[in-house]
């Protein structure tokens, strides 16, 4: 069975459990947690957040399925303006590559306490960099410094029973299922899998219930939402054009049995119609 889950990054005008609270009236069994401000920061969310959090989840009914530490907007201060992925594994900064080593470690951590199987990351997003005013290194550069930094990830992983689920995204350094396959390939370590969006793959031009096929038992996580035009902008399902039925054919394909979960962050300022109304389209197939 699948668990439906919702992402809390679309409720980051509430408190993190208004946003839990929020999610189990709009009917999901499962959470994913955003390890980010302005929700559980994972260099600053103590100990005794994480307890009573896990104590909330248990009386809400919902599991959490993942910490998400895609983004660490929280790094900087004051916050940025704009969505960015640094520090990240294949910044040209070494004290960036180090703090981002550290925060996955600190997010995994977080994982553990709560419960939670998997911990979604991603490898950094070139123009983000260059943001920064650094100079963008050949992509060979880049990947062998993703490549070092998810050695160190995956070994705090597996001291911690966490599984990680590199997520692509157009933009990124990874990018395509074609991709993260190559990587997931070369490193080859149980504990490193994919996070399928399912957004993103169509975006890159994949298709994806291939993508979930190609993957197989790599795929860890799941996002969903709908895209319209192939536009990296995230629908409410059934606003845009992905064909979930065939993905959910595909999960069954490979017996996938983990999470699947709504990510709506681009609906912010009305997260409560966003988790309602992807619940009523997507309940009778991810459940």
């Amino acid at each position: 069975m699948v668990t439906l889950a919702f992402s809390t990054n679309a409720y980051t005008k509430f408190a993190l459990t208004d946003a839990c609270d929020r999610i189990a009236a709009a009917g999901y069994k499962g959470v994913e947690i955003l390890a980010d401000a302005p929700h559980a920061y994972p260099e600053t969310y103590s100990d005794h957040e994480a307890k009573r959090l896990k104590e909330r989840l248990a009386s809400l009914g919902l599991a959490p399925v993942a910490v998400n530490a895609n983004t660490a907007m929280g790094y900087f201060k004051p916050l940025p303006t704009s969505l960015t992925f640094e520090p990240s594994l294949i910044s040209p900064n070494e004290v960036h590559r180090e703090d981002r080593i550290a925060l996955y470690r600190h997010a995994i951590a977080l994982a553990n306490k709560l419960g939670a199987p998997v911990v979604t990351i991603t490898g950094g997003r070139p123009g983000d960099i260059a943001a920064l005013g650094y100079t963008v290194d050949p992509p060979d550069v880049l990947r062998e410094r993703l490549l070092e930094g998810l050695e160190h990830v995956i070994r705090a992983a597996d001291l911690a029973g966490v599984d990680l689920a590199l997520e692509p995204e157009p933009g990124m350094l990874i990018e395509t299922t074609a991709q993260v396959k190559s990587i997931l390939d070369e490193v080859d370590h149980p504990r490193l899998g994919a996070n399928v969006d399912i957004g993103h793959a169509w975006c890159a031009g994949d298709d994806p219930a291939e993508s979930i096929r190609i993957l197989g038992p790599r795929v860890k996580h799941l996002h969903l939402e709908d895209i319209k035009d192939r536009r990296h902008y995230h629908l409410i399902p059934g606003l845009g054009e992905i064909d979930f039925a065939s993905v959910r054919r595909a999960l069954d394909e490979i017996g996938y049995a983990g999470a699947a979960a709504v990510e709506l962050y681009t609906y912010a300022d009305e997260p409560d119609r966003a988790a309602q109304e992807s619940f009523r389209a997507l309940a009778g197939l991810f459940s």
